[in-house]
């Protein structure tokens, strides 16, 4: 084989694309079951992916603590933050409720602290008076934890290296998968019995505000849709792509953990910003922006902003808790700023915002109760089509679960099938690394953003829609032809930026042939909810003709 890069080959049973909380958790169900799993993690699984700094919520059911499973389940699903349970449906959520106690303990007797002072301590995300149903945690040194389960096992974790491409034999079934070193000029081969998807969120697939830096975000830079696209190009349905999100959180310095602050939201007067809460509430939070993520970015941009994050009532003692939280959840830095600053959240509010549009775990890859695609072979989990830690805990286990059924008496395929292709993406890699001058990763994010955010932003219409698809591929195929990449570092950052490009065409696909006003989707065009939709999901495929098809169900 003709090329710069050399090719090493693996076998495994069960192979976990991505080493976040879903990937280990599969692994370790694999392994107990009796499986050879193999994780491959583009980072390092320690500190990888969206847990890999830590959290302090873990949504789940508690016997002692709940009581009545039915009546559990009845409240949460009408909470604030029920929709993505809801879009799952009712048996799905029993089903998953039941198995979260178990993995709770689970993870206590790891070694990750589930309860705090002794007991099991449910706080945030609520809504007065109704069930709590969000678990605080000390998630810091969670993916430690979880990557010494997994030695433990003798699984292999190969870190820095991306998975680029699935493999699947003549009848369609997924065999294993092709991946490239983050370091080295390397492609190794995995072949398998059966593939889980858990590459995590989508990131910066919108620009994120007016921040300078492209790692301005809550989520980590290198979340590039990854299992998204591997599992589309194999024939794998994705799901209502073109549904953004909102989070808010602390402006200019983007993180995750809004529920983990415990004061209340307040205008430039003092006057509280939603109905909720008139002084520090810890058990709930002020869940204002969780009802209406807007709500903030409109105030903000009205006589009422700018609006602030107020501490004041909370006692020492709370403020030392919410300070326990906030590094749990990761917020390290932000919290040796105001050290370094002597900033006292007891007596200084702090400034608010809602972060621009994000993609959420519920725009991704379509998988059943058992974490099957509609593809022989393939699993998904995690923030590729739920989300959470409890999510990604639930989703892993029962993809290992099925997995471990699904490969009785089924054989790896030969490498011989996978020769002609593998030496197809070996000469793509090589072409990119080769050439002498061209367009680096970072000019193609900045084009891709800002082609997604006028033409497929906030407003969308079916004009915008069209004239954005077209400039897209244009650009997209000007970023094949030209990308350069200096090292193998920086081949994968190239890769991930074309992953997003071709996602965002689906993106757009997608938003157009959704003609109705839904949630963050807005149509000028069509400015009312198309209410003969309502409780339907949209899905896109690729067909054994390479054609795309979108169905409603």
């Amino acid at each position: 084989m003709s090329t710069d890069f050399s090719v090493n080959h693996y076998e495994t049973d069960f192979l976990c694309i991505g080493g976040g909380i879903a990937g280990l958790m599969a692994a370790i169900r694999a392994a107990d079951l009796g499986m050879q799993c193999t994780v491959v993690e583009k980072a390092n699984v320690r500190r990888s992916g969206s847990g890999g700094l830590g959290n302090d919520h873990f949504i789940c059911y508690i016997p002692e603590v709940h009581g009545d499973y039915e009546t559990f389940i009845d409240d949460v699903l009408r909470l604030q933050n029920g929709d993505r349970l809801r879009q799952m449906g009712a048996d799905w959520a029993r089903k998953f409720f039941f198995k979260t106690n178990e993995i709770a303990k689970l993870w206590e007797s790891w070694g990750i602290p589930m309860k705090y002072n002794g007991e099991y301590y449910f706080a945030g995300h609520s809504l007065p008076g109704r069930t709590r149903a969000f678990l605080k945690y000390s998630g810091r040194d969670q993916k430690l934890v979880l990557t010494k389960e997994a030695q433990k096992r003798h699984i292999q974790i190969h870190n820095r290296r991306m998975a680029y491409e699935l493999l699947h034999d003549e009848n369609g079934a997924v065999k294993g998968a092709v991946a490239v070193d983050t370091r080295e000029k390397v492609l190794h081969v995995y072949r398998a019995k059966a593939v889980l998807l858990s590459t995590g969120l989508v990131n910066n697939l919108w620009p994120f505000g007016r921040q300078s830096h492209v790692g301005a975000t809550p989520d980590m830079l290198n979340l590039t849709a990854d299992g998204r696209m591997m599992a589309f190009k194999a024939g794998a349905e994705l799901c209502n792509l073109e549904l953004p999100s909102l989070h808010s959180g602390i402006k200019y310095f983007s993180r995750n953990g809004q529920a983990t602050w415990e004061g209340v939201l307040r205008d430039v007067t003092g006057r509280p910003l939603g109905p909720f809460l008139e002084k520090p509430e810890p058990l709930y939070g002020d869940i204002t922006m969780e009802v209406r993520k807007e709500l903030i970015k409109e105030a903000n941009q009205s006589e009422r902003g700018p609006i602030f994050m107020d501490m004041y009532g909370l006692s020492e003692e709370q403020m030392d808790t919410m300070h326990h939280w906030l590094r749990q959840e990761g917020n390290y830095t932000l919290l040796r700023h105001f050290e370094q600053e002597n900033v006292d959240l007891m007596d200084t509010a702090v400034e608010f915002a809602t972060y621009p549009l994000l993609m959420p775990p519920s725009s991704g890859i379509a998988f059943n109760a058992d974490s099957e695609t509609n593809v022989p072979g393939l699993y998904a989990a995690g923030d590729e089509g739920y989300g959470g830690i409890a999510g990604a805990c639930v989703t892993g286990w029962w993809a290992a679960e099925s997995a471990d059924k699904f490969i009785k008496g089924k054989e790896r395929c030969d490498v011989s099938c996978f020769e002609e292709r593998i030496a197809e993406i070996s000469e793509n890699f090589s072409a990119m690394l080769g050439r002498d001058k061209g367009a680096d990763w970072k000019e193609a994010l900045q084009a891709l953003q800002n082609i997604t955010w006028d033409y497929c932003g906030p407003v969308r219409s079916a004009a915008s829609l069209e004239h954005g698809l077209s400039h897209l591929r244009r650009v997209r195929q000007k970023a094949r032809e030209t990308l350069k990449a200096e090292n193998p570092h920086e081949l994968v950052l190239c890769l991930g930026m074309l992953n997003l490009y071709d996602l965002a065409e689906l993106v757009f696909l997608m938003a157009d042939e959704r003609k109705e006003s839904r949630g963050y989707h807005r149509r000028a065009d069509y400015v009312l909810p198309d209410l003969r939709l309502n409780g339907k999901k949209q899905y896109i495929r690729k067909t054994l003709n390479n054609e795309i098809c979108m169905t409603w169900r």
